[in-house]
């Protein structure tokens, strides 16, 4: 996936969504939220040392990344695929 900004992922949602606008927009912030949470969990792995106590602990972003999937889950009507795909 390509980074986007929340106005072109709008754009590109309310193209095939035009009678869902609101929907896309808290579609938008769903799919950036799980998209971060990801490339975090890639980058660091889903576990990481704790920053006080150098513990091993599970990535929070972990807890972000599935909170936001099921967000995302929630809008069954709103036509994504293109979204996916880029």
């Amino acid at each position: 996936m390509g980074k986007m900004t929340k106005n072109e992922i709008v754009a590109l949602l309310a193209e095939k969504n035009p009678d869902r606008l609101d929907q896309c927009v808290q579609y938008a912030d769903a799919f950036l939220e799980y998209v971060e949470a990801t490339d975090n969990i890639e980058s660091n792995g889903t576990i990481v040392q704790h920053p006080r106590t150098m513990n091993p602990i599970v990535n929070p972003y972990t807890a972000i990344r599935d909170k936001a999937l099921k967000k995302l889950q929630t809008f069954y009507q709103v036509d994504a695929v293109g979204l996916w795909e880029s």
